[in-house]
């Protein structure tokens, strides 16, 4: 029969504690099942059986189920003996020297990048965009073409990526080239 709910009559039914009991029936067999068969014998013995194991100098002792045994292998003493290295001597030569290594270089704290400087408006004078260094470096760039520089802090990211590697504000990049020339090939240093 149709029903308008959703489920249908179905859905009204109680299943009476049919879930619990049936769920609770699978679970004791999945324990139990097991243990009947270990006791019974039925179960496949390891390779060699209680046998191999007495020969191999194991101790059996009674598990929790009643004709169960388990073997333990208990660790021999060993002793090792070792010899002492064999020791060779090899002649130096006294002409032969060798130089102390060079000292460690100093850390190089400034790097530099070759790209395309664009500007845009939205930027205030002495401030850049750089797609990759963090906020706050201080950068140097300088126009390739005529050799002038700036000096500018990031202070926002650049969205284009490479070839650009810094978006100036119009006042930096007019500093460098006229602002219709758009883009200029620069050399930044941080």
């Amino acid at each position: 029969m149709w029903s308008p709910k959703k489920g249908g009559g179905l859905r009204e039914q109680r299943t009476g504690g049919r879930r619990l009991l049936v769920g609770s029936l699978l679970g004791a067999g999945l324990v139990v099942a097991p243990l009947l068969l270990l006791g019974a014998g039925v179960a496949p013995r390891a390779a060699g059986g209680a046998g191999a194991a007495a020969a191999m100098g194991a101790r059996a002792q009674p598990g929790l189920l009643g004709g169960l045994s388990l073997a333990f292998q208990a660790p021999g003493d060993t002793t090792t003996a070792t010899s002492p290295p064999a020791t060779t001597t090899t002649e130096v030569d006294p002409t032969t020297t060798t130089a102390p290594p060079p000292p460690p270089r100093p850390a190089v704290t400034q790097a530099s990048a070759d790209g395309l400087a664009t500007w845009y408006a939205a930027a205030p004078a002495g401030r850049c965009a750089s797609p990759w260094l963090p906020f706050g470096t201080v950068l140097t760039v300088t126009d390739l073409s005529t050799g002038a520089s700036i000096t500018c802090v990031v202070d926002d990211r650049e969205a284009a990526g490479y070839p650009h590697v810094v978006d100036l504000s119009p006042s930096g990049f007019a500093s460098l080239a006229p602002l219709g020339q758009g883009t200029i090939e620069v050399d930044i240093s941080w």
